[in-house]
């Protein structure tokens, strides 16, 4: 059925030709299949200080970038500060502005002190990605910085839960979390999409190489060193591509250095979507070691082109992932384990092709970005009315 077209603001820090993320990418996909169908979208962004607003097209979608103080050169509270300071322009911004828009969308952490402005509650949406104190919980030693950022960010973040005529989480298991949390009102579950891959996987059963890729951000949280560590133990000979970067990259150098891991496991840095879309069909398996998820968008992707993954058994992640289906499922705490599921996928590779075949299947059925954008537009259409 032909819904009527809305005039959206979306709400991203960044996007993803400035910094590649889950968020970034989300925001991007969501809002170029808005305008598709018709639908007048905007996306509010951070940009350089002391320039004007800039505002220009891409792809049918309007990005307007604002002016923020670089919050990020105050060393003791870097991460609060620059987080802050773009939601405080974001605040003046959008307090001038909202009249024009029927729906307000902020992603993740991008515009938490709208909750402030009451008068725009009734179209205030915001995508809930994860949440600040698990994701800051597993590290035990939270230097201030870090600590500072969690304390205040959790408040927000509630507030602006609590504010929203409507929260979206990424799965089943994140609306749960939150509900444990305290925070149950109107909250629907709409996952992450995927784009229809530009490339077609090539044949699993000839061209695939013996070695393995991770892509992500390099964060303790993605159970890294732990496979590094499991992988010391074994003589077996396997081999691991890592794509991405973050705040652990120095400590996953310095131990492949340290362990003369260096001809078993390669850095290759960050790499764009086109590149990590040549790259995944080379590999026997894509694996996510991760003590934390929220969906695992990057499996989904693996498996859009027929590949399939090695994942940890978390909540999140048999939303998507069923064991022997279209991947295999391991126990985070026994990085062994990972290495077992490893072997397998080498040592039969038949049965990982129908893996992945399967995962390209499922994908098409239940992540493409027509149906998860269908979802969304009526749930805009709903506080619309």
């Amino acid at each position: 059925m032909k819904t009527a077209p809305l005039n959206i603001l979306l709400i991203c820090k960044s996007l993803p030709w400035r910094f590649k993320g889950g968020i970034q990418t989300h925001t991007w996909d969501l809002a170029r299949t808005l305008a598709t169908k018709g639908h007048a979208v905007s996306i509010l962004s951070g940009g350089a200080y002391k320039k004007p607003v800039q505002k220009y097209f891409r792809e049918g979608v309007q990005v307007i970038e604002i002016p923020f103080f670089p919050g990020r050169y105050i060393k003791p509270i870097s991460l609060f500060a620059e987080e802050f300071s773009f939601n405080l322009e974001v605040k003046k911004w959008v307090n001038l502005h909202h009249i024009e828009y029927q729906i307000i969308h902020a992603q993740g952490r991008s515009g938490y002190l709208l909750y402030t402005n009451k008068s725009l509650h009734h179209k205030l949406v915001n995508t809930v990605h994860g949440v600040t104190s698990i994701e800051a919980g597993g590290n035990k030693a939270l230097h201030f910085n870090s600590k500072i950022h969690s304390g205040i960010t959790q408040r927000l973040e509630r507030k602006m839960l609590k504010a929203s005529s409507l929260s979206i989480a990424v799965s089943q298991d994140l609306k749960n979390t939150l509900g444990l949390k305290g925070i149950s009102k109107n909250i629907e579950v709409i996952p992450n999409g995927v784009k229809k891959p530009k490339t077609l996987a090539i044949k699993r059963n000839q061209k695939t190489e013996d070695k393995f890729l991770f892509v992500g951000r390099l964060h303790p949280v993605k159970g890294l060193i732990p496979l590094l560590n499991a992988m010391l133990k074994t003589n077996n000979g396997l081999m691991l591509d890592i794509v991405g970067d973050g705040p652990e990259r120095k400590a996953i150098e310095h131990f492949i250095g340290k362990h003369d891991l260096g001809k078993r496991v390669r850095l290759l840095g960050e790499k764009s979507e086109d590149q990590i879309q040549n790259l995944l069909p080379s590999y026997c398996a894509l694996v996510l070691p991760s003590t934390y998820e929220t969906q695992g968008i990057v499996l989904l992707e693996a498996n859009a082109l027929g590949i399939p993954v090695i994942a940890s058994d978390l909540a999140a992640i048999r939303e998507s992932i069923t064991h022997g289906f279209n991947g295999l499922l391991c126990n985070p705490n026994q990085p062994s384990t990972f290495i077992d599921a490893m072997a397998f996928m080498i040592a039969h590779k038949d049965e990982a092709r129908i893996m992945g075949l399967n995962g390209q299947e499922r994908v098409k059925r239940d992540f493409s970005w027509e149906s998860i954008t269908a979802n969304t537009i009526a749930s805009y259409q709903q506080l619309a009315q």
